[in-house]
């Protein structure tokens, strides 16, 4: 027999919100308490063993074949590839230098999110949800702004540094502070990236199985130590892939989000004040400069908000954090490293920040597969359920 659980007595409007975030308190502990502290790191699954993790809503680190990154390089000594190791040896891991994509993409033209500081679509000041300056250039002319590491005493000269690793490093990268990262989305490798198309699989074969469909998009991500992605959630099964560089993803499962201080924050774009090439745009009378003097925000016309996280879980020390952010004490947040040669399985609606590491050419390259989310079930109902619930418990906090 069920024990009949806590009784409140709800005299007034505080009783009841005191009593809703017990509830939500002891649903976050009881979810923590009953799974993993970790995330679970396996070798190749069947689409039957990977749809475990689907049905547990639970992400996952799948490790390919150990020659999958190198087995298109030369070697006289290497022994035949089983089939399997064939098919998750993507050319991508070897043929995706600098060199080989500035051939392949010179002169193609691509879209670019460019920002002051490598934070796009994240809150600035607390009060604005700041999108990046898309901007259309030459794959070459992005490379331009990027830093350009060599390989240790590979290169002598003035206006060199060494970075952490000692890789040579030539400061190239806009003096403005111009970072550029490649993020669009939609299945920019199908539309900006064709060439690159036979290099990494349409597909996830285990997953498509598994979920019983193809690919929604396929997206491709070139960026470096500047860029980070802020803390967000997708409703899109993710399978993710870093062909080169490494990431750093920090998890949250859906059942925290009363953790995480979400609100609303007024939308507003970068704009680039010497770009000449496009026309003016509307704005509002008023434009918010940024402390860097290339770009401003202006907000977006009609004023429009955007619900948005703005706590960054990496932030150091962790009492400022939770001074600013209180209920993110009860957070137990998941930090995994990704590297080439590994998969991340992604739920959706669970919330990530990916920051990245470059590898000694500078570049951090990813893949991901995009598989629409199943709406069917209670998962998606149960999400909303308790967006409202936070919602309401949150209503005391300020909104711009």
């Amino acid at each position: 027999m069920e024990s009949p659980g806590p009784q409140y007595g709800f005299d007034d409007a505080a009783s009841v919100k005191i009593g809703l975030e017990e509830e939500i308190r002891s649903l976050i502990s009881e979810v923590q308490e009953f799974n993993r502290s970790t995330i679970e790191r396996i070798e190749l699954p069947t689409a039957l063993e990977f749809h475990r993790f689907v049905a547990k809503n639970r992400p996952v680190i799948i490790s390919l074949p150990a020659s999958a990154t190198t087995i298109h390089e030369p070697s006289s000594t290497r022994a035949r590839p089983s089939s399997q190791e064939q098919q998750w040896a993507w050319p991508a891991f070897t043929k995706w230098t600098n060199d080989y994509l500035s051939k392949t993409l010179g002169d193609k033209e691509i879209t670019v999110a460019c920002t002051p500081n490598g934070w796009a679509d994240a809150v600035v000041d607390d009060t604005y949800f700041a999108m990046p300056c898309e901007k259309k250039m030459t794959f070459a002319k992005f490379l331009e702004g990027m830093p350009t590491r060599m390989h240790r005493g590979n290169m002598v000269g003035q206006g060199l540094s060494e970075d952490s690793e000692g890789n040579k490093i030539r400061e190239n990268a806009d003096p403005y502070q111009e970072v550029r990262y490649i993020q669009l989305q939609n299945g920019n490798l199908m539309t900006e990236y064709q060439e690159l198309l036979h290099d990494v699989p349409a597909d996830i074969p285990f997953a498509s199985e598994a979920l019983g469909k193809a690919p929604d998009a396929v997206n491709f991500w070139y960026g470096d130590e500047r860029s980070t992605t802020s803390l967000h959630k997708d409703h899109y099964e993710n399978i993710y892939g870093v062909i080169a560089g490494r990431k750093t993803f920090t998890l949250i499962p859906p059942t925290e989000q009363y953790c995480l201080h979400e609100k609303n924050y007024i939308a507003a774009t970068y704009v680039d004040t010497q770009d000449s090439s496009k026309p003016a745009q509307p704005t509002s009378s008023a434009s918010i400069s940024t402390l860097l003097p290339r770009y401003k925000l202006e907000p977006m016309e009609p004023l429009t908000h955007t619900k948005w996280i703005a706590l960054n879980p990496s932030h150091e020390p962790r009492e400022e954090l939770l001074e600013k952010y209180p209920r993110f004490n009860i957070c137990q947040p998941f930090k995994v490293e990704l590297n080439p040669g590994e998969l991340l399985y992604l739920p959706a609606m669970w919330y990530h920040q990916v920051e990245q590491e470059p590898d000694h050419e500078g570049k951090c390259i990813a893949v991901n597969w995009w598989y629409d989310m199943g709406f069917e079930g209670d998962r998606f109902a149960t999400a909303v359920f308790m967006s409202n619930l936070v919602q309401l418990v949150g209503q005391d906090e300020s909104s711009p």
